[in-house]
């Protein structure tokens, strides 16, 4: 119903049997602004019966806004409060509210305000004062504002759209059925030839774009989502050129290179009830660096949606913020409380980077609800799901191991090799997890996580083949490697020695430049350093088992058990090897590394038969020593050996 004259058009809106617009109904945007529904819908002869709106309302406006009128009836129309005043004074209202919303002209806004009034709800909701989400009306006229306010009011009485949700996403696509109706364009399939019948040709409940960006503009494959709307036509000679134009205004041509105007696909022609544009400054108010006829919030103003939800930063767009939205839109959620968790991003920390501008009752999925954000706020922790709680502490795992080996010359070992690939691999990994928070690829291209976690193990594995080789050749225990290196300061006394039960000591080793870095020893006064452990090991103990005299020649089984520290995950791979100091030069043989997993609590034990040859008794006394690589650390435990010869 349209109404020539302000008074006859508050009067309406006052209605909740109406859904007026302010001005002249048709010649809106050009491309059907879903008015023309509305208006089959509202007639002089027939009232609307519009869903029941549940949950307080708080209607603002900036002081001496000339939207005031139009916010104290919309107020009234719902049953709610109407407030002229600052959003600091917000907390000061007797005011319980579910959904709030501010009402202004364009010139009327600034991002100051917009992030004042989000504060300001967040800030009501924290207070226990009701949900209070946020959703703002705004147009460069009352007409156009009445419009965008038509459309909200009018959208729990369009007709189901076609298809329920639409995600675009080059970067990141899904890996399962996540959310029964939502359909994914991703990779090369968001160009034109695809997307133009996509979302021009049928109508969504919700469209999500994570994509890149500008404020007038989305970036896909080959071509753009534009925000020029129908009397802005790109190219010179069409009228002044405001302030702020983006260089089509200027030259005709794309800001894409190579993107020719017919494939553009105008913000405004796309069919969608909500929309959600997770890109760079897709929401920008009066101070923004593109002039207001070219914004994509402007452009999706005067199109069908009847709510978009922008981002008023700078940002590298994340596809699990499209995930959550369209998990939570399946949920019943309605666009205010789509942008209260998107700003919950963080989990408990709320950032205010996302606006909705509409009504922010209206519900992109119909039927789908109602839900509460207590309800809602459980979607957030799906990142903690156990799938993905898995691959990111696989992550972590191998972050920490990958810092080990890089800091193992700085305690005098041996580098590891294979660091470069473990870097890119690193990549890979965070890459998929930024695409996809609770599922890793399963296709031909393996688990980055899992494949990551594999190099650690080879790499740990070398370390461990290059200390086998170390101790072919050398005498030297670890100790007196990184002691070399590292402070040490000796305390005396402690627990008696597992092997001849002898008093012991304890040496402690901190690197001078990086304190963080440090070693323990364990020693017996006459067994040697029974246990040599690195800050934070993987690893809480070692023992060894093997008959007290050795006969020459011969083959002796050694038996390693190793015991995993509380803190070091389930299934860590490490590898485990039995050393005989100076094997080689005395006549003896050892078998290379082991692989097995370490699990806490279920100490693992690993047998090595040593070959013993006839000229091992030249020295009577051997050092029998086990080395652990695991976590990218090396640890090590010994115990002496008398050989008996057989002749």
């Amino acid at each position: 119903m349209a109404h020539p004259d302000q008074a006859g058009y508050l009067e309406a809106l006052r209605d909740p049997g109406l859904i007026p617009v302010l001005g002249e109904l048709g010649g809106f945007g050009g491309f059907g602004d879903g008015l023309a529904e509305l208006a089959e819908l509202s007639s002089p002869t027939g009232r609307l019966t519009p869903p029941a709106l549940t949950g307080g309302v708080l209607v603002l406006t900036p002081p001496g806004s000339a939207a005031a009128p139009l916010g104290a009836a919309l107020a009234e129309r719902v049953g709610g409060t109407f407030a002229a005043c600052a959003p600091s004074e917000l907390p000061a209202l007797d005011a319980v509210a579910d959904h709030v919303v501010l009402a202004a002209l364009s010139d009327e806004l600034s991002l100051d305000l917009l992030l004042e009034t989000l504060d300001a709800t967040a800030g009501l909701r924290r207070a226990g004062r009701g949900e209070a989400a946020l959703g703002v009306l705004s147009g460069r006229s009352l007409e156009e504002l009445s419009r965008l306010l038509a459309k909200g009011l009018g959208a729990a009485l369009r007709p189901p759209p076609d298809h329920p949700q639409l995600c675009v996403a080059p970067w990141g696509g899904p890996q399962r059925a996540e959310v029964p109706g939502l359909h994914w364009v991703t990779g090369a399939d968001t160009r034109a030839e695809v997307l133009a019948p996509l979302l021009t040709g049928r109508r969504h409940g919700l469209v999500s774009f994570a994509v890149a960006g500008r404020e007038h503009g989305l970036v896909l494959a080959d071509t753009v989502v534009c925000g020029a709307t129908a009397d802005r036509t790109p190219g010179p000679g069409q009228g002044p050129v405001p302030d702020g134009a983006p260089s089509c205004a200027f030259t005709g041509k794309c800001f894409r290179p190579g993107v020719a105007a017919a494939e553009v696909i105008p913000a405004r022609a796309i069919r969608a009830d909500v929309v959600l544009a997770n890109s760079c400054t897709s929401w920008r108010p009066g101070d923004g660096l593109v002039a207001a006829e070219y914004r994509l919030t402007e452009a999706f103003a005067r199109g069908g949606a009847a709510a978009f939800i922008g981002a008023v930063h700078r940002m590298v767009p994340d596809v699990r913020l499209n995930r959550l939205a369209h998990r939570a839109a399946a949920a019943g959620a309605t666009v205010g409380q789509l942008g209260v968790l998107l700003n919950r991003q963080a989990g408990d920390r709320e950032v205010p980077y996302h606006l909705v501008l509409g009504l922010p009752w209206v519900v992109p999925v119909p039927g789908a609800g109602p839900a509460r954000l207590a309800d809602l706020a459980t979607l957030l922790d799906r990142r903690d799901t156990a799938g993905e709680t898995a691959a990111r502490a696989g992550l972590r795992r191998a972050g920490r191991a990958i810092r080990a080996l890089r800091e193992l010359p700085l305690a005098g070992l041996l580098p590891a090799e294979g660091l470069p690939e473990l870097d890119a691999q690193v990549g890979a990994a965070v890459a998929a997890l930024k695409g996809d928070p609770s599922v890793l690829r399963t296709d031909a291209e393996g688990d980055p996580v899992e494949r990551l976690l594999e190099l650690v193990a080879e790499a740990e594995y070398g370390v461990a083949l290059d200390l086998h080789d170390f101790g072919q050749v050398s005498e030297s225990p670890l100790n007196e490697v990184w002691e070399d290196f590292l402070e040490t300061t000796a305390v005396p006394g402690g627990e008696r020695c597992p092997y001849c039960a002898g008093p012991t000591a304890t040496v402690t080793g901190r690197h001078p430049a990086y304190p963080e870095l440090r070693r323990e020893v364990w020693a017996c006064h006459r067994c040697g350093p029974v246990l040599d452990l690195p800050a934070g090991a993987p690893v809480r103990g070692i023992g060894l088992d093997f008959p007290p005299l050795w006969p020459s020649p011969g083959t002796v089984e050694v038996e390693v058990t190793v015991t995993a520290a509380d803190g070091a995950g389930e299934g860590l791979p490490a590898a485990v090897l039995v050393q005989v100091a100076k094997a080689a030069a005395h006549g003896l043989v050892v078998p290379e590394p082991q692989r097995v997993l370490l699990v806490p609590g279920s100490p693992v034990r690993v047998r090595a038969e040593v070959e013993v040859g006839e000229h091992a008794f030249a020295h009577h006394e051997h050092a029998v020593r086990a080395i652990v690589v695991a976590g990218g650390q090396v640890h090590g435990a010994s115990r002496p050996v008398a050989v008996r010869p057989s002749y």
